[in-house]
């Protein structure tokens, strides 16, 4: 049987070697980080009053966020307090035309029992709404009279902006100035780029293509540690990723070799691989298609060590597999 291995079409699997976890965390991160130092002098002071011989202690500058949670706190406190008086029965809620309504008994009092309940949830809701608005308003008006009419008189006339690099061990942030607006209440600001997320960002937009370069360093994987280390089959792959713009010398990513060669024709359908056996230095493999969906498969086959030790294998044969997994490129990469 000659099925099992076929000289010509015996094609080498190359996995990434490293660690990877399986199951990462997902996080969230934003493509611009950024720290502001505000002007002193527009600083919030603190309201305990300062202590004989010293100075008054500043805060944080005040902001649209630092204003929000006591605002929103006052418009729900006088919420609560508005469905209390509701439950109580403080506030009426209904109205004559709604006592026919609870009778029961005579032609439609379901409907008219339902209709009345809508208008009184109605009534409720505006009650709410007018109790929320109120306390709003009250809370806007009283920030505004002890607000701070501070204006922004600072005497620097420049504004220093410093990018944080992190790549860049010999100067990790560089420094930029540009002249301060009149109404500007800040001088310093330390700016992160998140150059990873802005570049997931324009590959999901369709603005930019990756491209990988694996690179069979001719290294093996050790196992074990001391005495019990061993150098095993299973070589080490080094990648090298390139983002590129995507314009029409690059087809979108489109290959009109592959689009009439390849036996799935769609870019939405896998790409069938050679039929034929497949090795990552450990196992063997023997390539598959799955019709029904189009998606590649691998399955097992034996080991390596088997593979080689099989008498129905040539010794030119293997010398040729040992030699690929040493010095070739890898035909197909599973990335983890």
């Amino acid at each position: 049987m000659n099925h099992y291995y076929c000289s010509t079409l015996v094609t080498t699997v190359l996995l990434l070697a490293g660690t990877a976890s399986a199951v990462r965390e997902v996080r969230f991160s934003s493509p611009l980080l950024s720290l502001t130092i505000p002007d002193p002098e527009l600083l919030e002071h603190v309201s305990e009053p300062p202590k004989d011989g010293e100075t008054p202690q500043q805060g944080a500058l005040q902001t649209h966020r630092r204003r929000f949670l006591p605002r929103f706190l006052a418009g729900l406190k006088a919420e609560n307090t508005v469905r209390e008086q509701i439950a109580l029965g403080l506030v009426k809620t209904t109205d004559a035309d709604d006592a026919d309504a609870v009778e029961v008994g005579g032609k439609g009092w379901v409907g008219k029992t339902k209709a009345a309940d809508a208008r009184r949830r109605r009534r409720e809701d505006a009650l709410i709404e007018q109790g929320y608005d109120a306390a709003m308003s009250k809370y806007d008006a009283m920030a505004g009279n002890s607000a701070d009419t501070k204006t922004p008189n600072n005497s620097n006339k420049y504004q220093f902006v410093g990018l944080v690099d992190r790549s860049n061990t010999k100067k990790p942030i560089s420094w930029h100035a540009r002249p301060k607006p009149s109404n500007a209440k800040w001088s310093v600001r330390l700016l992160h780029v998140n150059q990873d997320v802005i570049v997931k960002d324009l590959f999901d937009r369709g603005k930019i293509d990756i491209f990988a370069k694996y690179t069979n360093t001719g290294e093996m994987k050790i196992e074990g540690e001391g005495d019990a280390a061993k150098t095993t089959s299973v070589p080490i792959v080094t990648t090298k990723y390139e983002a590129r713009e995507r314009s029409l010398k690059t087809l979108f990513n489109f290959s009109p070799k592959h689009f009439f060669t390849d036996s799935s024709g769609a870019y939405w359908r896998e790409r069938r691989l050679r039929s034929g056996m497949y090795t990552d230095g450990d196992t063997v493999y023997e390539s598959s298609y799955r019709y029904r969906d189009g998606r590649n498969g691998m399955h097992k086959v034996s080991t390596l060590q088997q593979f080689l030790s099989s008498a129905a294998v040539d010794s030119k044969d293997k010398k040729r597999i040992l030699k690929k997994l040493r010095e070739a490129a890898p035909d197909v990469v599973l990335e983890l």
